[in-house]
């Protein structure tokens, strides 16, 4: 009798130092999450992956606006990925980046922006905590007139730019403050952006309202709770379906906004 209990708490004892095994290994198992945000304007479908693992079920597909979001789950032991943007069709790679995963950084955010097959540089000015870095980049190749960037308050009429004189393809960096009209989140976001023709109130694209304008929210524009050392970065064309201004956010979405 005495046996027989020892032969079972023998095997109650093995059973559990496996299971305290099998529960180290899953306390060591670590994640990131990598985003892309941007536009692909070619006929290409872009193809993902990081390492071997190729995120076939979010293939960024020709012509559209880039929102690509996935965790990538490893083990604490690994130093280091490989993130691939490719040519799904030919595997011409567009972008190769080694991200550590040896440090505490759990979040990875890219720009992309591929422009029949050549990404466009983003590179966003230094950090200011006095004041706010707004970078625009207007594509727009039916002409080069520069263009002015207007936020105007509906119902109060007030207004206020956050660029004027971007021309078309090129980057324009403004420092951004907030206007006592445009002090809260609120009216930031319910208010309207319009693209107009430089020192005028002209439209600027195809001489359309519908066209040259679009809704402040998403754009996280800096407010008095959300002000100051701020570096945003955005991509904008008149929408390829004749209605709107789109535009792609090319930095992490503000998680104190």
């Amino acid at each position: 009798m005495i046996r027989r209990y020892l032969q079972v708490l023998a095997i109650a004892s093995l059973a559990i130092s496996v299971l305290a095994s099998c529960n180290k290994e899953i306390e060591t198992q670590m994640a990131i999450n990598v985003t892309f945000s941007g536009y692909n304007l070619s006929d290409m479908q872009l193809e993902v992956s990081l390492d071997t693992v190729i995120f076939d079920k979010k293939i960024q597909e020709a012509n559209k606006r880039i929102n690509f979001s996935m965790v990538y789950p490893y083990f604490g032991g690994k130093k280091e990925a490989i993130l691939r943007v490719k040519d799904k069709a030919n595997g011409k790679e567009l972008l190769q980046k080694t991200l550590s995963l040896a440090g505490s950084q759990l979040e990875y955010f890219y720009p992309l922006i591929n422009i029949d097959g050549k990404l466009l540089e983003v590179t966003p000015p230094a950090a200011d905590p006095n004041t706010n870095k707004l970078g625009f980049y207007i594509y727009y190749t039916k002409n080069n007139d520069p263009i002015d960037i207007l936020m105007y308050d509906q119902s109060t009429g007030q207004q206020a730019y956050l660029a004027q004189n971007v021309v078309p393809q090129t980057w324009v960096y403004t420092d951004f403050l907030p206007s006592v009209a445009f002090a809260d989140k609120s009216t930031v976001e319910s208010s309207t952006i319009y693209f107009l023709k430089a020192g005028t109130f002209d439209f600027a694209f195809n001489d359309s309202e519908s066209l040259s304008q679009t809704g402040g929210f998403g754009w996280y524009i800096p407010h008095n709770k959300f002000n100051l050392n701020k570096v945003q970065l955005y991509f904008i064309q008149p929408s390829p379906q004749g209605f709107d201004t789109e535009m792609a956010r090319l930095f992490p979405i503000p998680k104190n906004y």
